[in-house]
């Protein structure tokens, strides 16, 4: 179980860990960093692994999984399905704007940290420790996000796994970085995760909040990070960015200096190392 900041019940609450049974036998033991490191890392793992997530022999994983979780499907296309992963990239007949227009929206359902982007560009997340320029594979990039705000939206195997742009404007074609894969738990920290993970990133221009970098982040057994545009385009508030396919996986914003500042209960407790438990469209902060 982790604690988490509920906003929407306003207490600290217990929320399960998916699979972390095998987070800590693979992180956590020297066998399985062994593992880790040698053999479930490379993709012909996460292939394999997804092939059995297409194939109808996993359905029975879903009605296990609704159960367990108590997941409400009602406001999606679709009630039933023909394998995990269509459960998993199932989509909302519609997103909600809970927020104000000068207020930012939450991108997906999912966990949030949102942290203050030093001079030194240094984060440590989860004990991850990297700098900003790495994680973007870019360092005059990290520079004019300096003095900002990083938001991490962290989605765990329950979560629904689509996810928007958080405002109106254009976006410049993505930037795929490639990578190994590893899990983004927290306690896979000891091995660097962020900068392991295979990510995209595509930088927004904005009409409320500035430029904005929005960075997808696969983890461990997470085939293919799906975003629905790759080039040059117009987006909208809350329109579908992508998806993710397999498992738990990271959506990272970058907010320029003096463009953005948190919600006051999700600042707190982000400085106390305690997430805070969000839903798509929910306001997360404001433009000053």
């Amino acid at each position: 179980m982790r604690e988490v900041w509920n906003r929407a019940q306003g207490a600290l609450t217990q929320e399960p860990e998916v699979g972390a049974g095998a987070m800590h036998f693979v992180y956590g033991t020297a066998f399985g960093r062994l593992l880790a490191r040698g053999i479930l890392c490379r993709r012909f793992v996460s292939q394999l692994y997804a092939a059995w997530q297409k194939s109808p022999l996993s359905r029975g994983k879903v009605r296990r999984f609704l159960a367990q979780y108590d997941i409400d499907v009602s406001d999606c296309t679709q009630q039933t399905f023909r394998c995990f992963n269509d459960f998993f990239t199932r989509q909302r007949i519609r997103t909600d704007d809970r927020s104000a227009p000068d207020e930012l929206p939450a991108i997906a359902d999912s966990k949030l940290t949102a942290l203050p982007i030093g001079e030194d560009s240094v984060f440590t997340v989860k004990d991850v420790s990297y700098r900003l320029g790495e994680l973007l594979a870019d360092d005059a990039l990290a520079e004019r996000f300096l003095g900002g705000w990083c938001l991490i939206f962290r989605l765990s195997p329950d979560d629904y796994h689509r996810y928007a742009y958080p405002d109106t404007g254009t976006q410049e074609p993505t930037v795929r970085i490639p990578g190994v894969l590893h899990s983004v738990n927290p306690i896979a920290g000891s091995l660097g995760v962020y900068r392991r993970n295979a990510r995209a990133r595509t930088l927004l221009h904005t009409e409320r909040f500035g430029d904005i970098v929005q960075m997808e982040v696969g983890a461990m057994l997470v085939g293919r990070i799906c975003n629905h545009e790759t080039g040059a385009a117009a987006c909208a508030r809350l329109q579908e960015k992508g998806y993710f396919e397999y498992g738990g996986s990271t959506v990272i914003l970058l907010l320029e200096h003096g463009k953005f500042e948190p919600a006051a209960d999700i600042a707190k407790w982000s400085a106390r190392g305690i997430e805070s438990k969000v839903k798509a469209g929910d306001p997360v902060g404001r433009r000053p």
